[in-house]
């Protein structure tokens, strides 16, 4: 990112990328071993707890994420603007809730030997 802000001038940008990306990474990091919120941040999943806390907040993120796209849909259908960025990535985003379900059930189904059936 450094560099493309570079090459189009924006060398302030270009500075302070890496700065705050080093900055969230270190912070994260060193404070983990004291924060339940920055060691689920840092992605130390150690137990079943913060798994499902992490797969929940996921869930949630792709909710809101997929709400916004659909009102965008319909900003863009109500302005005739059919085919758009926004119909594309909620066209994208229901065919894979649809394919990830699909996925899931068919492997919830499949015995394995993990499950001792």
């Amino acid at each position: 990112m450094a560099v493309i802000m570079t090459v189009r001038g924006e060398i302030a940008m270009a500075i302070a990328l890496p700065v705050i990306i080093i900055g969230y990474g270190l912070t994260v990091s060193l404070s983990a071993g004291r924060s339940d919120v920055a060691a689920q941040l840092s992605g130390h999943e150690e137990d079943e707890r913060r798994r499902l806390i992490n797969l929940r907040a996921g869930s949630m993120t792709g909710n809101v994420l997929m709400l916004a796209l659909v009102c965008g849909t319909f900003y863009e259908l109500a302005r005739g603007e059919f085919g758009g960025t926004f119909t594309w990535l909620s066209a994208l985003g229901g065919i894979t809730y649809a394919a990830s379900s699909a996925m899931c059930i068919r492997a919830e189904r499949t015995p394995t030997a993990d499950r001792g059936e």
